[in-house]
């Protein structure tokens, strides 16, 4: 494998991290959208996790599984769960908690273009860009669903409902 194994433990490091930190705040926040996109994304990182460590272990890219899922999709499940009224009361939410968020899923996706391109090997190359994908997605969701609940005004002043417009039904 032509990327080091010290590559790959800092990107477990870091999906540890990530897994930890939504974990936690899924935990503490009250309210029930935030908690559900922390867990969702929570979750994505062990999945992350695992097929880091089957390729750690010795599996090859091509036999790993890194399980797809449209995290929009599924956040706009969750958002439509919810009334108007119950979604009024989530615009108070603490700013800090996305800020470190979003500066963790930029640290890895930069991590994995970085190992996409240390690599020679197509397939990691591939599994490395997947992995960069899927965590551009996690930023994304952050951006946009902390961006609505905390600067409501600003966020459809800025983006007028193109980004993930239907949060401004």
């Amino acid at each position: 494998m032509t990327v080091s194994s010290d590559s790959l433990e800092m990107a477990i490091k870091f999906e540890q991290e990530g897994h930890d930190y939504y974990e936690e705040h899924a935990s503490e926040t009250e309210n029930p959208f935030v908690k559900s996109v922390l867990e969702k994304l929570a979750d994505r990182e062990l999945d992350h996790i695992k097929v880091i460590k089957e390729i750690v272990e010795g599996k090859s890219v091509e036999n790993v599984n890194l399980v797809k899922m449209d995290l929009e999709e599924e956040t706009r499940k969750t958002f439509e769960e919810f009334t108007k009224s119950e979604q009024e009361g989530w615009k108070d939410e603490k700013v800090t908690v996305y800020d470190h968020a979003i500066e963790l899923e930029e640290k890895l996706a930069k991590l994995y273009k970085d190992m996409a391109e240390q690599t020679d090997d197509e397939e990691e190359k591939e599994f490395f860009r997947a992995l960069m994908k899927e965590e551009d997605k996690h930023y994304d969701t952050l951006y946009n669903v902390f961006y609505y609940l905390t600067d409501h005004d600003r966020w459809m002043a800025e983006t007028e409902g193109q980004i993930w417009g239907w949060m401004n039904t």
